[in-house]
């Protein structure tokens, strides 16, 4: 048995094991910059691919091809639980592919593009205290077959060089209770309604096409 003696104290009849040492650490470092490098660039092709499949995937003429556009008509049970809540000007906003982080209860967000949106949904008082970074609370119909009525809140973001509308408050229980049915890919339509007493702005979630079954985003 032998002792290797630390780097401050190996003399010259122990140079051999200094140039060995050296080596394997040298060997060692190059190994793990490679790798570290490596794992970067496939994030970043990873990142870019997610990116992109997005951007083509929000395009109408995709949705024309699946024979989504014009968007279908809301679905009768969602109208009926609407005129139970004393919904009027009932509209479409926004068709879109769910993304991944529309489905992660971290981020706890729902976008709206304000590029892609059908229509103008919003009245001047709303729109001047999104403006100034407020939230607004709003009623938002779930896509379960129960039909559930939650309590989100409504913001404006600046996501990149664009604005979103985004739905988040208690979205991200929205998220658990439907975690079976929203998968990525899903297509989706966001419709909009106003509710009596006071019109109070409500957003109703209809899922049109099933997306990813077997990923499961936490």
């Amino acid at each position: 048995m032998f002792k290797l003696k630390g780097k401050e104290k190996v003399d010259d009849g122990d140079r051999p094991w200094l140039e060995l040492l050296n080596s394997v650490e040298a060997s060692t470092s190059t190994r793990l910059v490679t790798e570290m490098k490596n794992k970067r660039m496939v994030e970043k092709e990873g990142l870019k691919s997610c990116h992109e499949v997005g951007r083509n995937r929000e395009d109408p003429k995709k949705f024309m091809e699946m024979g989504l556009e014009p968007p279908s008509n809301m679905p009768q049970s969602f109208n009926d639980c609407i005129q139970d809540l004393g919904g009027s000007e009932i509209k479409i906003i926004i068709q879109k592919f769910l993304q991944v982080i529309d489905l992660m209860s971290q981020q706890n967000r729902l976008s709206i593009s304000l590029k892609q949106i059908k229509s103008t949904f919003l009245n001047e008082d709303e729109e001047r205290m999104l403006n100034a970074k407020r939230q607004m609370a709003v009623a938002f119909v779930e896509p379960g077959l129960s039909l559930s009525v939650s309590t989100v809140n409504l913001a404006k973001w600046n996501i990149g060089s664009s604005l979103s509308y985004i739905i988040n408050g208690d979205y991200s229980k929205v998220l658990k209770n439907n975690r079976d049915s929203l998968k990525p890919n899903a297509v989706v339509q966001i419709w909009l309604f106003r509710a009596q007493p006071n019109l109070q702005l409500g957003f109703a979630l209809i899922k049109v096409i099933d997306g990813e079954n077997s990923q499961v985003i936490d």
